[in-house]
C-alpha cells in the first residue's frame, strides 16, 4: 500500500482535488482542541495530518477495535471530506480497493457514520446474510416448527451473536428463557 508519510505528499495529493484544497486540521470549532467529531467518536487531528488515523472516545481513552493505522492517500481524501463535510464523489470510493473499502466500511460502522458513507464491503454483506438466517430461524420457530436441528442452529447462532456483541447478552438471555418456557 501508499502511505502518506509527509505534508508535501499530502498537499501534492490534495492539490488535485480542488474541493478539500483549502482543508485545514484545525477543529472550527473549538481551535485550541486537537480532536473533531468524528460520529461518535473523536479524530485526533494532529496525528490525522500526519497521515495516521487515531480515534478516541469522547474523554480521550483509546477505543477498543479501532487502533491507529497509518491512512493511503484515497482514504486521507475520504477522511478529509468527511471532516468538511464535502460531498463524497462515486469516483473518490471507486478509487479504494478491497483492504481500503474493507477498513472504511467498518470505520463507518464503529463510528456510527453509516448514514453519510454507503460502501459495499463483503464482510458486512456476509454478516447481513448470518442476521437474516437468524431471522429466518427465530420466524420458523414462533411459527410453530421445532424441528431439533433448527432449535440448535438457532441456539449456536444465538450464542455466536451474543459472543461478538451484535446482540446484546439480556436480550439473548430473555430468548433462551422463553426456548426453556416454550420446551425447547
Amino acid at each position: 500500500m501508499n502511505y502518506i508519510n509527509s505534508d508535501t505528499e499530502l498537499q501534492d495529493i490534495l492539490e488535485k482535488d480542488d474541493k478539500i484544497k483549502n482543508t485545514l486540521y484545525v477543529n472550527p470549532i473549538d481551535p485550541m482542541n486537537k480532536y473533531i467529531q468524528f460520529g461518535k467518536y473523536q479524530l485526533d487531528l494532529k496525528q490525522m495530518k500526519g497521515g495516521k488515523l487515531q480515534l478516541r472516545s469522547s474523554k480521550g481513552y483509546y477505543i477498543k477495535g479501532l487502533k491507529g493505522q497509518r491512512m493511503t492517500p484515497n482514504i486521507k481524501i475520504i477522511i478529509d471530506k468527511l471532516i468538511s463535510n464535502n460531498e463524497i464523489l462515486y469516483e473518490d470510493i471507486d478509487k479504494l480497493n478491497e483492504n481500503e473499502r474493507e477498513m472504511l466500511a467498518d470505520l463507518a460502522q464503529k463510528c456510527e457514520i453509516d448514514d453519510r458513507l454507503k460502501i459495499p464491503s463483503l464482510k458486512l454483506s456476509e454478516m447481513q446474510a448470518k442476521i437474516n438466517k437468524f431471522n429466518v430461524f427465530r420466524g420458523e420457530i414462533l411459527a410453530g416448527n421445532d424441528s431439533k436441528e433448527l432449535i440448535k442452529d438457532f441456539k449456536v447462532m444465538l450464542l455466536k451473536f451474543m459472543a461478538d456483541g451484535i446482540i446484546d447478552k439480556r436480550e439473548g438471555n430473555d430468548i433462551m428463557v422463553c426456548l426453556l418456557q416454550m420446551g425447547l
